[in-house]
């Protein structure tokens, strides 16, 4: 018995019926850009209560030739708390400030050159990342004498783990005369930049946070600083963010 086969314009038939039938194609969501982030941020990053710029100028006019202070713009979902400072150089103007998800402190630690000493600024201010178990560091020199030495900013966190501040300049002498470190396999990786005749940011990256931060070339230094979670792990933005963003908490 000879056995018969459908035509081909049958079979052409049915493929093109399963094929329209078929689940639906799984579409990959656009990854949110860091422009779209920063403009979200921009709209609902709110002032803290740290002390007004009024107070950098009186330093100023106090006749004091280097000051330095440094505003911080906290994008994360995670306190900055327990701000520890380790001056090698200079003098503390005030107790500096925790910053709070979607807060922007804008003199968050304020300093000024010692009294009476042709000397600048420089040290180290440090933040535990409440709830990641690590703690997040700034290096800055803001030297008195611009002839030999220029502005530097170094930006870094300690591993996971690590929250303990280390004793005495150790992170300062690490992070300003140490190789710049970003294995994972030690205590504090960092980047550092000289501010000088660029002054474009620098950034830190790993795979939980991306810093950025700029400070000025001249003797009343100001570094700004925004911390925020890294490219791809947006889901650690700071809740007012991601509702701007439409993003579920």
């Amino acid at each position: 018995m000879a056995l018969r086969f459908p035509r081909l314009k049958i079979l052409l038939m049915i493929f093109l019926f399963v094929i329209g039938h078929g689940p639906p194609q799984v579409r990959m969501m656009d990854p949110l850009s860091i422009a779209s982030v920063a403009t979200a941020a921009g709209s609902v990053i709110s002032a803290g209560s740290s002390v007004s710029m009024a107070t950098m100028k009186g330093l100023a006019d106090a006749g004091y030739r280097v000051t330095c202070a440094i505003h911080i713009e906290n994008w994360t979902r995670y306190p900055l708390l327990y701000p520890t400072v380790r001056l090698k150089g200079g003098a503390l103007t005030g107790a500096p400030t925790a910053v709070l998800p979607g807060k922007s402190e804008k003199a968050a630690v304020l300093m000024r050159k010692a009294a009476h000493a042709a000397a600048g600024v420089y040290g180290t201010v440090s933040w535990e990342v409440s709830g990641t178990n690590r703690r997040f560091v700034i290096m800055l020199s803001a030297p008195y004498n611009f002839d030999f030495y220029s502005n530097w900013l170094g930006l870094g966190m300690t591993r996971p783990g690590l929250t303990e501040v280390a004793n005495g300049h150790a992170w300062f002498d690490h992070m300003y005369y140490g190789p710049v470190t970003t294995s994972d396999n030690v205590d504090l990786k960092f980047q550092r930049k000289r501010f000088y005749h660029l002054t474009d940011p620098i950034i830190y990256r790993d795979n939980e946070f991306e810093i950025v931060g700029v400070m000025t070339n001249v003797h009343k230094a100001e570094i700004k600083i925004v911390f925020r979670p890294a490219e791809m792990n947006y889901k650690n933005l700071a809740p007012q963010i991601r509702k701007v963003l439409g993003l579920s908490n």
